[in-house]
């Protein structure tokens, strides 16, 4: 799964989280199209957030061709928190979170984002997808996205340049650089099991002086609207998501009253 051609193996290595609550069905897409089309080192950490057995059984079908990390939850603690776990176990300079519902299609899609954070230093963040612009409210502006997901039309076109600056990422899939995370904390976790966490770990990068940027990568987001809301058993863990998201908004919004509204 490594790539041995000359110079690559100088590359800074990356971890990828990925963060895992049963689907294992998306979860094998996600996973297999990262060893197929990632070329530079690379481990794994899998956050299980109290899978059914055959999620653990089958990352460890993978042991022998892939370098993992497997950290199991009895219970349900959320993606922020998981993401939390995985960027403590963490041990390279680029970390990305990746949802488990995205298909990567690019060649070196790893390799093309971190080789534009290497170019530039002032990037703190990268992504898939994100928006130039949030409003006071917390709410973003759906109309200045920037992305190249395959299978998200309601985002409008796919972008044509190679890198856009944005104010916000999506969390969907998130590229840190190691020394934002050890200035920030990592996410907060405030906002409880979801909603917003992409939106302030976005507004932390710009507040700690980085930048934020979405790199143009082949890819398409399997569960587009969350997979993990329409599961059977996320209304036992929060019972309205609505009022949830609500809730994250206007706490995203008083706490970054000095930067919003903003637009790049």
């Amino acid at each position: 799964m490594f790539d041995n051609d000359i110079g690559l193996s100088a590359r800074p290595a990356v971890s990828i989280i990925i963060a895992v609550w049963n689907q294992l069905g998306y979860t094998k897409l996600t996973t297999e199209s990262l060893i197929k089309n990632t070329r530079r080192p690379f481990e794994i950490i899998i956050i299980d957030n109290g899978s059914r057995p055959d999620v653990k059984a089958y990352f460890d079908t993978l042991r022998p061709v892939l370098d993992i990390k497997y950290i199991r939850n009895d219970t349900n603690l959320g993606p922020i928190r998981a993401i939390n776990q995985g960027i403590k176990a963490a041990t390279n300079k680029y970390i990305a979170a990746i949802h488990n519902d995205v298909v990567i299609f690019e060649d070196d899609w790893l390799g093309k984002i971190t080789s534009v954070m290497e170019k530039d230093p002032t990037i703190g963040l990268a992504g898939l997808a994100g928006r130039k612009e949030i409003y006071r409210t917390g709410c973003v502006n759906e109309a200045t996205t920037k992305h190249n997901l395959q299978n998200e039309e309601d985002l409008g076109p796919p972008m044509q340049e190679d890198v856009s600056e944005v104010a916000v990422l999506d969390g969907l899939c998130l590229v840190f650089r190691r020394e934002l995370l050890d200035k920030v904390g990592g996410l907060d976790e405030s906002y409880g099991y979801m909603h917003c966490y992409d939106l302030d770990i976005s507004l932390q990068s710009i507040a700690a002086g980085y930048k934020n940027v979405v790199v143009k990568v082949e890819a398409m987001h399997v569960g587009n609207g969350g997979r993990t809301r329409n599961m059977k058993g996320y209304k036992y863990i929060v019972k309205d998501d609505y009022k949830l998201l609500k809730k994250n908004c206007k706490i995203l919004s008083r706490k970054w009253a000095r930067l919003l509204p903003l637009k790049v």
